[in-house]
C-alpha cells in the first residue's frame, strides 16, 4: 500500500453492482478514474484484495473488483441496470454533472481528519517570492480540482500561472521549499501535517489563499434504480469499515475517520464553483 491515494481510491472509488443470487449478495466493486495511471491498477488491486474479502464476509456477500476508464463504457452499464453506485472524482463528477444528477442521488463521503467531511485547498507561496511575470505552480496529478482552484486564484488577481504536476500529494510544498516553483496549491490538512512533521516550513512559506470547504477527494452516488435493501446492504459494508480490524488498519494508515451520508444539495456550492470557472474561463480564452 505504497500510494495513498490509488489504494484509498479502490477503497472508496466506482461502482456497486449488487444483486441477489438465492440468498446471498455479490457486490461488484468497480474503480473509474480518468486520472489515475493505469499501471498502478495492478498493485492498487492486490493491496484493496484483502480487505474486500474480509468486508463482504461482514454482511455475508461475495465481492469482486473491477476496474472503468471509460465513461461511456460505464454509461452503457448503466443502461442495462448494472451500475448502482458511481463513485468517482469531483472534476469526473462536474464534466458529466447533467448525467449524474440525472441518473443517481444522494451517497457518501470519506470524513477527514476532523470527523467532517469536506476541505479547502491552501495557495502557498515562500515569503521572499519576488514578483515576476510567470509563476509556476506545483499540484498534485492526481488533484485536478487544485489546479482549477489555482487558475481562478491566477485570474482573479491578474496574474500568469504555469503548472507542473506532482507524482506525491506532498511535492508541491517541497518543490516550493526548495525554491523548485513559485506557488504550491494542497489541501489544507496536507499542510497542516506536513507543519507539524517540519515546523521549518512554516518559517520560510505562509498561505496566500485558502479556498472555501466545499471539495473532496472523492464523490459517490446511488442509482436511481437501486433498491432499498441493496442500498442499506451498502451501508452496512460502508458502517463495516469502522469494526474491521483491516477497516481500522486502513483508516490509521491513510488519517480519515469513515464515512458519512450525504444528500442530494451538499455538492452544489462546488456545482455552483465548478459553474463560475467556466464562465470565468471562457472571457479569458476569448
Amino acid at each position: 500500500m505504497k500510494n495513498f491515494f490509488i489504494v484509498l481510491l479502490l477503497l472508496l472509488n466506482g461502482y456497486l453492482y449488487a444483486t441477489d443470487i438465492k440468498d446471498e449478495i455479490f457486490i461488484s466493486n468497480a474503480f473509474y478514474g480518468e486520472d489515475i495511471d493505469k499501471v498502478n491498477y495492478k498493485d492498487a488491486k492486490t493491496a484493496m484484495g484483502i480487505w474486500l474479502d474480509e468486508l463482504a464476509n461482514q454482511i455475508g456477500a461475495t465481492s469482486e473488483l473491477i476496474f472503468y476508464t471509460d465513461f461511456k463504457a460505464l454509461q452503457e452499464d448503466a443502461k442495462k441496470g448494472k451500475v448502482n453506485t458511481l463513485i468517482l472524482s469531483p472534476i469526473s463528477y462536474l464534466k458529466n454533472l447533467e448525467y449524474c444528477k440525472t441518473h443517481f442521488h444522494q451517497g457518501w463521503l470519506k470524513r477527514e481528519r476532523d470527523g467532517k467531511p469536506f476541505f479547502s485547498f491552501v495557495l502557498l507561496s515562500r515569503k521572499d517570492m519576488q514578483k515576476k511575470d510567470k509563476y509556476m505552480v506545483h499540484y498534485f496529478r492526481y488533484s485536478t480540482i487544485s489546479k482549477i482552484v489555482a487558475q481562478m486564484y491566477a485570474w482573479e488577481h491578474h496574474q500568469k500561472f504555469l503548472f507542473k504536476k506532482t507524482p506525491k500529494e506532498s511535492k508541491p510544498v517541497l518543490d516550493l521549499f526548495f525554491k523548485k516553483c513559485d506557488y504550491a496549491i494542497v489541501g489544507e490538512e496536507t499542510w497542516l501535517l506536513m507543519q507539524e512533521l517540519n515546523p521549518q516550513l512554516k518559517a520560510k512559506i505562509k498561505v496566500v489563499y485558502k479556498s472555501d470547504r466545499i471539495f473532496v477527494d472523492l464523490i459517490s452516488l446511488f442509482s436511481n434504480k437501486l433498491s432499498q435493501r441493496n442500498r442499506d446492504t451498502y451501508f452496512k459494508a460502508i458502517a463495516a469499515i469502522n469494526t474491521t480490524e483491516a477497516g481500522k488498519q486502513l483508516m490509521r494508515l491513510f488519517k480519515f475517520n469513515g464515512l458519512i451520508r450525504i444528500d442530494d444539495n451538499q455538492f452544489k456550492p462546488l456545482e455552483n464553483y465548478y459553474e463560475r470557472y467556466l464562465k470565468v474561463k471562457a472571457i479569458h480564452e476569448k
